[in-house]
């Protein structure tokens, strides 16, 4: 039971060292060109994004540590006396009318970082966006230079394409509807247009589709008017997400015989669960692919020829609760 009981400890050990976060020192961050206050408050928020991060616990300097800014060996020193296995330096750099950022991250008694990165700020607005991105990265193999979250942009990136600057898509897409009864399953074309509001936690659709235009007419013509709810699995440039919705439809089916031509129509309500990836999401100009389950709630007449022993031919008209797949290729502009 001993035994037991200290390989139990053990364990609970290891797990506890494998698991904990590491303790970081964060050296006075120096502003050249800059008020001092903005470093006060760039350090307030390195530390408050870390903390939300988890991956490290930060030490911040204190008044006594007397660690001079930029001063990579006092503060290697500093770490050590704190117990820490790293320390963070950065740099704010005022050039004319922007700032240029620099972050370093070291390993205790090494002078090369093992992880750094530079950013430029349009003005001091921008800091807050930088460091939240920094914290996000920093110590890993990415660099905040290339996070494409874009709720975190600043107003110096807005100049370039990745600006986050809409909140809805309008477009036009080419349709694919593939109905699974009553008979074998076949891909009908089509086209529709829609209108995507992106209120970055969730996405709200509005669309219309035409497929099986011009199509064979043992399968009918589906119309759909559909309002849909998705929620977006990230906030980056390229978005997965996934929802559903509810679409008022309608289904013509056409027939021509010798005498006279046929039509039926039916119409009601239809249920839309699926997804797709949003392309380019932070663009003025965004693709998207989607794919739908639909099922209505409401019978549609399928017309079938049934030729006689007497060679007449005989229509027969039968109702189903249509069901199937429909996906979708679209290109938007965002306004």
């Amino acid at each position: 039971m001993n035994c037991f009981k200290k390989f139990f400890a053990v364990t609970l050990a290891l797990a506890a060292s494998i698991y904990a976060s590491e303790r970081v020192y964060l050296a006075p961050f120096s502003m050249v060109g800059l008020n001092e206050d903005f470093g006060i408050a760039a350090e307030k928020l390195m530390n408050a994004y870390i903390d939300d991060n988890g991956r490290f616990v930060l030490v911040n300097y204190a008044e006594e540590d007397s660690v001079k800014i930029g001063d990579r060996e006092a503060a290697n020193k500093k770490a050590i006396e704190k117990n820490c296995t790293k320390f963070i330096m950065a740099e704010f750099t005022r050039l004319g009318e922007n700032v240029i950022t620099a972050f370093k991250l070291y390993d205790i008694n090494n002078e090369a970082p093992v992880w750094s990165d530079r950013l430029k700020a349009k003005n001091p607005d921008d800091f807050d966006p930088i460091i939240q991105r920094v914290a996000r990265n920093i110590g890993t193999k990415h660099k905040a230079t290339n996070d494409d979250d874009i709720y975190t942009v600043t107003e110096q990136e807005t100049k370039n394409p990745r600006k986050k600057g809409v909140t809805s898509y309008w477009g036009g897409k080419i349709v694919g509807a593939l109905p699974l009864n009553p008979s074998e399953a076949k891909m009908d074309a089509g086209i529709g247009l829609y209108v995507l509001y992106d209120a970055r936690d969730l996405l709200f659709g509005f669309d219309w589709t035409m497929s099986n235009l011009g199509e064979s007419h043992d399968r009918p013509m589906l119309i759909d008017l559909t309002l849909s709810a998705f929620y977006p699995f990230t906030s980056s440039n390229i978005t997965p997400y996934a929802g559903g919705g509810l679409s008022y439809s309608w289904r013509y089916t056409y027939y021509e015989d010798d005498r006279y031509d046929r039509e039926n129509q039916s119409n009601g309500l239809s249920l839309q669960l699926g997804g797709g990836i949003l392309f380019n999401r932070a663009s003025r100009v965004m693709f998207i692919m989607q794919a739908h389950y639909f099922i209505d709630f409401f019978e549609t007449s399928f017309i079938n020829e049934i030729e006689t022993k007497n060679q007449t031919s005989v229509v027969e008209e039968k109702k189903h609760y249509m069901n199937g797949f429909k996906f979708g290729l679209g290109l938007a502009i965002g306004f």
